[in-house]
């Protein structure tokens, strides 16, 4: 990554300095994270192989190109995800539309500095998003002398990250689409509209997160292991990937409410703030009683909401056990995604691949941050 930001720095040099402007920002964004995306890629071009090949595949240039072309694109959804969400941290950060907003104030820029944040970071995000889709057509394009996946993979690889980048797209309209549907009215049956939220947040899930955080990284790295497209072993490794990504997304979102901020980046509590429909909004509202909806309704789609209301609404999601119940269906989850793995035929995948696999689920699912 640092490799492709410096090539391009190059490039447009004689644009300084708000081409480092824009580049710094996205190195500092770059610099955070898991690199989740990168890894499951990898075990995915390393999934049929054993011993040193494995080993060697890991590491290979086309690994590495396709982690960072995954990187590239999960900070380009960060930047527009936080402009849309008004976030204002990231990683620990400031978030690069609160940084961008930072230096025209800084600078004595006229105009609106907020206005600028959120204009320069809209565009950072397509810059990493170009970034990113370049780093997959090049290595579409590559002919590497050695061993490696042939065009055909690379051509079903990068089709496969288009549809990923396309589908994220839908799914953050679905999540803002979401976020300003009516709550059922007080003194309503609210078991009806628990349940359409429920779905509806399940539906946000699946195509704004589950699926790009997991599934399609193992896929892609899948198809230039050479994995067919409609086998077996594709299908188990695509219901893997939604299940524990299901799962990684809803931990996510207990996280938003229930996590240390010290350690998670980003304040506790947006997600209320925001009125973002999560699963475990739905089972809160089916399981308090009135009261406690009404303390919910107090901070969902509120960005003043202070934090006592806050911490209010979520005491309501712990007392009437709606957070338990929500880390049950994490649980379900994952078990899900690792019974797929259950169900291949005996040898379909290497024993290294297998214990990846299910220690990356669990890595993901059971994390704190």
């Amino acid at each position: 990554m640092a490799q492709v930001l410096e090539e391009h720095r190059e490039r447009w040099r004689g644009l300084a300095p708000a081409c480092d402007e824009l580049l710094d920002a996205a190195a500092d964004l770059l610099s955070g994270g898991k690199r989740t995306r990168a890894l499951l890629s990898a075990l995915g071009a390393a999934l049929l192989l054993d011993g040193d090949d494995r080993e060697r595949a890991l590491t290979c240039p086309v690994v590495a190109r396709t982690g960072a072309a995954l990187e590239l694109y999960q900070a380009s959804a960060l930047v527009h995800d936080d402009v849309i969400d008004s976030a204002q941290t990231r990683r620990g950060m400031p978030a690069a539309h609160r940084r961008l907003a930072a230096l025209h104030r800084d600078s004595g820029w006229l105009g609106d500095p907020e206005a600028f944040g959120r204009h320069g970071a809209l565009l950072l995000g397509d810059v990493l998003l170009s970034l990113a889709a370049g780093e997959m057509s090049a290595l579409a394009a590559d002919r590497p002398a050695g061993p490696g996946p042939d065009a055909a993979r690379r051509a079903l690889a990068r089709s496969a990250f288009d549809a990923m980048t396309a589908e994220v797209a839908v799914g953050q309209y679905l999540d803002i689409r979401s976020e300003v549907t009516p709550l059922s009215a007080p003194g309503a049956e609210p078991a009806a509209s628990a349940q359409a939220m429920h779905e509806q947040a399940l539906a946000v899930v699946r195509h704004k997160s589950a699926r790009y955080s997991v599934m399609h990284p193992v896929l892609i790295g899948a198809l230039l292991a050479g994995v067919e497209p409609g086998s077996a072993l594709h299908g188990a490794l695509a219901l893997f990937g939604e299940e524990v990504g299901t799962a990684f997304q809803l931990r996510d979102d207990d996280l938003g409410v229930f996590g240390d901020p010290r350690v998670t980046g980003k304040p506790a509590g947006d997600d209320l703030r925001e009125g973002k429909r999560t699963v475990l909004l739905s089972l809160a509202w089916r399981m308090t009683d009135e009261e406690g909806r009404r303390a919910l309704r107090a901070v969902l789609a509120r960005p003043g909401a202070g934090q006592a209301d806050l911490a209010a609404a979520a005491r309501v999601i712990e007392d009437c056990g709606a957070r338990e119940a929500h880390e049950a269906e994490v649980e379900a989850h994952l078990a899900a995604g690792l019974a797929a793995l259950d169900g291949l035929a005996p040898g379909t995948l290497p024993e290294a691949s297998s214990r990846s696999l299910r220690e990356a689920a669990l890595a993901l699912t059971r994390r704190r941050a």
